[in-house]
């Protein structure tokens, strides 16, 4: 990303990391609770697989969110003027996903939501809530390209995706247990009051005005402008083929173990310890990857670890033993941090300072789109042909990407 004066960073990094972190993992709560959590609290309650997977079509807000990134933008940057409005958006789309999630916990709490027999309405607030974490996620990408450096973008990256790790702790594991051990309401309750805690960094700073706006001036954020430059076409394209394989697997990792005899706590810890833990020690590592082997060399060797452990997971999901298995979609999972802060690392470098929010809006909503596809086809593959075959499809793809990047 060449600089600008509209994008110099006006903020230290040990402001900006902190609030980057506690929003992602807000973000992150959200889908994985509904693409994790519930897709276990689901197969617990006898749903099959195939219904499992249509759990995945809430990532759809994720998707389609760039139709309106461009106007979500030109609100955040307006036109001729040095403000930007990134944080009061940001807290506001926290806010109301916090009262979204403690209405309905609060309306589960007095018995009218159960989700054996009202899983609908259930699924719609969450729908709700995805739908303005996907606006909200418009101006943190803004956010975040242009308060970091293009030399602390690998840190940046770290802090988005080890923060999607803790909120995949929170929103997963942390979700099941309390969910487990004191009821849907009261988890959907805690996770409210985590998002009010977590917005606390990004309410502390003060958001610095753009330092010229001549250029800015001229501008019209949109879609054409960036799909005119053929770095983001590229770039479209490679991420999805480095993220396919992930797409296939993530919403079936939960029912793949409760099938094999795991218990809907042992999961919930499974999630939020070793699990996460193997995430965290995957982005690390990706951090320091990315600023000894940058660009997408550093895409490439992580893709090809990710290929190896999908691989080797298809090959022992048949018939070995439940420890075995755990480990492996452990290693996967500390790939897919390697994979993940490699591939938004070089992204990142790609958006455009005149409208980064819509550029780096647009790979991840292309990422979302794969999910709700992934999800759907994962689902179906594992309930006609096997898990195995599920994973094999998984190994099969990332091996394309790595021949491809």
């Amino acid at each position: 990303m060449t600089a600008s004066p509209s994008s110099l960073p006006g903020l230290p990094a040990r402001q900006v990391l902190p609030a980057v972190a506690g929003i992602y993992i807000s973000q992150t709560l959200i889908t994985a609770l509904t693409t994790q959590a519930l897709p276990s609290l689901l197969r617990e309650a006898g749903a099959s697989l195939q219904l499992i997977g249509l759990t995945a079509l809430l990532w759809v807000p994720w998707g389609v969110r760039f139709l309106w990134a461009p106007a979500v933008e030109r609100w955040r940057l307006p036109a001729g003027r040095r403000e930007r409005r990134s944080r009061r958006l940001i807290l506001a789309g926290q806010w109301l996903i916090a009262a979204i999630l403690f209405v309905t916990g609060s309306v589960a709490l007095s018995g009218h939501l159960l989700l054996a027999s009202s899983a609908g309405w259930i699924v719609a607030a969450l729908l709700a809530a995805a739908l303005v974490a996907a606006t909200t996620d418009v101006a943190s990408d803004g956010f975040t390209v242009e308060q970091l450096s293009r030399q602390q973008h690998g840190w940046g990256n770290v802090a988005q995706i080890g923060g999607s790790y803790l909120g995949a702790m929170l929103g997963a594991g942390g979700f099941l247990l309390v969910a487990a051990r004191v009821g849907l309401p009261w988890a959907l309750i805690a996770a409210s009051l985590a998002i009010l805690l977590l917005s606390v960094p990004m309410g502390l700073l003060q958001e610095p005005s753009r330092h010229h706006v001549q250029q800015d001036r001229q501008h019209r954020p949109g879609l054409l402008h960036a799909l005119r430059r053929p770095e983001i076409r590229s770039g479209l394209l490679l991420m999805l083929l480095a993220s396919v394989g992930v797409r296939l697997t993530l919403g079936m990792f939960g029912p793949f173990l409760l099938d094999r005899g795991l218990s809907l706590e042992q999961l919930g810890w499974f999630f939020s310890s070793v699990f996460i833990a193997a995430g965290l020690s995957g982005t690390l590592l990706g951090g320091l990857l990315v600023r000894a082997v940058p660009g997408w060399r550093a895409v490439w060797l992580a893709v090809g670890i990710k290929a190896c452990a999908l691989a080797a997971l298809a090959v022992a999901a048949p018939a070995a033993p439940l420890m075995l298995l755990m480990a492996l979609i452990v290693l996967v999972f500390a790939a897919l941090g390697f994979v993940w802060v490699a591939l938004y690392s070089a992204l990142m470098g790609l958006a455009s300072p005149l409208q980064s929010g819509v550029d780096f809006t647009l790979f991840q909503s292309a990422d979302a789109l794969l999910a709700v596809a992934g999800g759907v086809a994962g689902g179906w593959l594992a309930q006609h042909l096997g898990y195995p075959v599920c994973f094999a499809f998984a190994a099969a793809s990332a091996l394309l990407a790595v021949l491809a990047v």
